[in-house]
């Protein structure tokens, strides 16, 4: 699939670490987001009900990001890839790079991410 909806540079709000310690606060992180599905059909029709919700996509991410602690950016990565191919059933693949831009910022790194591809049928 070669169409994609972009959305990048989400920044969501999650209790997020190893340590208890560091989960106990919420952290920023930034999300890249890309959904692979068919735009043909909405290319050619300008209908709204041809595409995805680009709001509905985001509101979904910050639910997954809030709704419960992670320990691991591969966790979170995971829960939002599953979410996306979950409730929009136009979305054939969609790949995840979640950014924790505080995690390593004493040692000098911008930031330590994970990103992730999944398929609707794989």
């Amino acid at each position: 699939m070669s169409d994609k909806i972009l959305l990048s540079g989400v920044h969501l709000v999650c209790h997020i670490g190893v340590p208890a310690e560091e989960r106990a606060r919420a952290q920023g992180l930034i999300v890249d987001l890309e959904m692979g599905l068919d735009l043909r059909r909405a290319g050619a029709s300008d209908r709204f009900e041809d595409t995805v919700d680009y709001a509905a996509v985001r509101d979904a991410m910050e639910r997954v990001a809030g709704q419960r602690p992670y320990a691991l950016v591969e966790s979170l990565a995971e829960s939002l890839a599953a979410a996306v191919l979950a409730e929009f059933a136009k979305v054939e693949s969609v790949r995840v790079l979640v950014r924790k831009p505080a995690a390593l910022a004493p040692l000098r790194v911008d930031w330590p991410g994970v990103e992730i591809v999944r398929t609707r049928n794989g």
